[in-house]
């Protein structure tokens, strides 16, 4: 028996592979009859390299307005007759993405990645590669595309 899927979340960085892995959750979701969740994380700033206490940051309440406004303008343009909501979060993505799907019982991830590799990969990390060794759901994760 195939699954099905009721509960998409797809997390949007608004680069291409997020506009892919978008085209994805959509035909999921009309294959079936499912609700997509798109959800942007504000991240938190680079830790500086000082010896000073770490400073709270107040949210950024006007970029956060700003990305929810970026979210339904794409949700309008590329979700059309599909169930669907736009979300925002504060603090550091892939936390941030498997709190989510927990909270909203998500039953499947659709991801891009950014195919980053050694320093650059090192460095920064992947989203993409903590959320499918954590995840306790399904991970689809799409990988960078060529260029047109």
């Amino acid at each position: 028996m195939a699954a099905t899927f009721s509960r998409i979340l797809c997390p949007i960085d608004f680069e291409r592979d997020s506009m892919d892995a978008l085209e994805l959750a959509y035909r999921l979701a009309q294959q079936n009859s499912a609700t997509v969740y798109l959800l942007t994380v504000i991240g938190e700033p680079l830790a500086a390299a000082t010896e000073l206490p770490p400073v709270a940051v107040m949210p950024n309440l006007e970029f956060e307005a700003e990305c929810r406004g970026r979210l339904e303008a794409l949700a309008r343009e590329k979700l059309a007759g599909v169930s669907h909501e736009e979300l925002v979060a504060s603090g550091n993505a892939a936390p941030e993405i498997l709190n989510l799907a927990k909270r909203r019982k998500i039953d499947l991830i659709v991801m891009g990645t950014h195919g980053r590799h050694g320093l650059p990969h090192f460095l920064l990390g992947s989203v993409a590669e903590k959320i499918v060794r954590e995840s306790p759901v399904p991970v689809m994760t799409i990988h960078p595309t060529a260029a047109p």
